[in-house]
């Protein structure tokens, strides 16, 4: 978090030193209603595995500061933050393929938590309608667990509550983007637009803390991040408004974990998806 807010003050540094000579300068709030998940997959080679499977809804809210340095050239910085990620019902499934190919440990918990984006982009006119975008992405999120239960335990069916579940697992995706944006006119007070970035070098870490095992572990690999959106805009004299439909992805296929050389981190996965509204004043 330290780390972040150095970063952020940075972020705001450059971004008043630019507004000085920009041309023209926007301000974007708004709300992002997302649902999603956020999977994760171990295995432990050949013996088994393990998946850790947290729902991820709610709100994010949403501002953009964007503005021209040239006619042909802008910058903006985009931040997105969720307070409260929608309480909701994670699980935990294991395996020992040593035995059989069923469960072995099935278990369920209470999940909420905390989650973030941070896009930096610059963008340049290709044509009159048509951006190549180019900047840094960075997403975190934080999942809460508690309340436990155990539906099966060593492929016996079971009800045994963990009343004392107190656990936490953060993952963070960052890297260089690549993009297009499109923005096409349709009336002078009307135009669609839609636009897509694609991280194919991004860093994943998750950090999992398992309280009653007193487990700490650091889970790291090579990812890809995708952010894709389309909408509407209606402009009114110097405002505008804006409703569209968002689609977010980080996917990692090949990581390691610090506690052991034989635990593969072979498969993260999170998807984010929603329709979204903001209103923009340009000054």
């Amino acid at each position: 978090m330290h780390k972040l807010c150095k970063l952020l003050t940075l972020l705001l540094s450059i971004t008043l030193l630019l507004s000085s000579t920009a041309l023209a300068a926007s301000l974007s709030i708004g709300t992002w209603h997302v649902t999603g998940s956020q999977m994760w997959h171990i295995s432990f080679s050949p013996n088994g595995a393990s998946r850790l499977f947290y729902p991820h809804s709610g709100t994010y809210v949403t501002g953009t500061y964007e503005n021209n340095l040239t006619k042909q050239k802008q910058f903006s910085v985009e931040l997105g933050y969720m307070g409260q990620i929608a309480a909701a019902t994670g699980s935990d499934s294991d395996w020992d393929y040593t035995q059989n190919n069923n469960l072995q440990y099935y278990g369920e918990f209470k999940t909420g938590g905390q989650s973030m984006f941070l896009n930096v982009n610059w963008q340049e006119q290709l044509t009159p309608v048509t951006q190549f975008l180019y900047g840094y992405s960075y997403h975190n999120s934080r999942y809460q667990m508690t309340d436990g239960t155990y539906y099966t335990e060593n492929y016996v069916s079971t009800t045994d509550t963990l009343s004392n579940l107190n656990s936490t697992y953060s993952i963070t995706a960052q890297g260089p983007h690549l993009g297009l944006a499109v923005h096409k006119p349709l009336s002078p007070s009307l135009a669609v637009f839609g636009s897509l970035i694609y991280s194919p070098f991004a860093l994943v870490q998750g950090h999992g803390w398992w309280n009653l095992r007193n487990l700490d572990f650091v889970q790291t690999g090579p990812g890809q991040m995708l952010d894709g959106q389309i909408g509407l805009q209606l402009q009114n004299k110097r405002n505008l408004f804006t409703i569209g439909y968002r689609y977010q992805s980080v996917d990692v296929t090949d990581g390691s974990e610090n506690t052991s050389s034989d635990i593969v981190w072979d498969k993260a996965r999170s998807t984010l998806k929603g329709f979204y509204f903001a209103g923009t004043a340009k000054f």
